[in-house]
């Protein structure tokens, strides 16, 4: 009867790790007094993600914007950790030090319906005539983590509708005749202020897309 009476707190979980899941939303309904340990793995389960290998941040609802992950470890419940019942608590699943979430392990001789209406991976590609059919199955799944060692390529964060600019910068870096000559340039800090000098800026980036470990930067 207690649990019954007892307040719940709606939680709204936005997957903005893969393109194909950004715009999915998972939805939780928890008692109030649900430890934030126990979160973390409702949500585990619900995505088919490893517990551990993602952080969990505010979103862009009610709350305050916070970019400080949630403390997977803390003893506190949901609700003495700042969340609110009666409202919706909007949350992003993100990359956990750079590296997307591990991919649970499907285990042999099961057949999980909601696991196969779930495509975790790449996205088809058009016209993808001669490509392995890893990239048009839709039960596709990474049984590791996609890091740029895997790819050669690491990619740019879109910041809120910046994918024109992003394909931009990416051309010019796979531009070697740009990029060489780019790097042949060399910075004054007494004739200009780092932070405003679009060029070493540039060069920064470029070093990043070039050796970062990362995903994205």
């Amino acid at each position: 009867e207690s649990a019954a009476e007892e307040p719940r707190v709606l939680c709204i979980i936005q997957d903005t790790t893969n393109s194909k899941t950004v715009n999915e939303r998972v939805t939780l309904n928890l008692p109030a007094s649900t430890p934030l340990k126990r979160l973390f793995e409702d949500v585990a389960s619900k995505v088919g993600y490893v517990n551990g290998t993602f952080d969990l941040l505010w979103g862009n609802g009610d709350n305050v914007t916070d970019t400080t992950p949630i403390d997977q470890n803390s003893d506190k419940t949901i609700l003495d950790a700042g969340f609110e019942p009666g409202k919706k608590n909007f949350l992003h699943l993100t990359d956990k030090d750079g590296e997307q979430p591990h991919i649970m392990p499907e285990e042999s001789g099961t057949t999980d319906d909601s696991a196969q209406d779930r495509f975790i991976g790449p996205l088809p590609r058009e016209g993808s005539v001669g490509c392995t059919n890893d990239y048009v199955s839709q039960s596709y799944s990474y049984s590791s983590v996609l890091s740029k060692s895997e790819t050669g390529y690491v990619g740019l964060v879109n910041q809120a509708m910046t994918c024109y600019l992003n394909s931009l910068l990416q051309t010019l870096f796979m531009t070697p005749e740009f990029r060489n000559a780019l790097y042949k340039w060399e910075f004054e800090e007494s004739e200009e202020d780092p932070v405003m000098s679009i060029p070493y800026q540039l060069q920064r980036l470029f070093v990043l897309l070039q050796t970062s470990k990362k995903r994205a930067i």
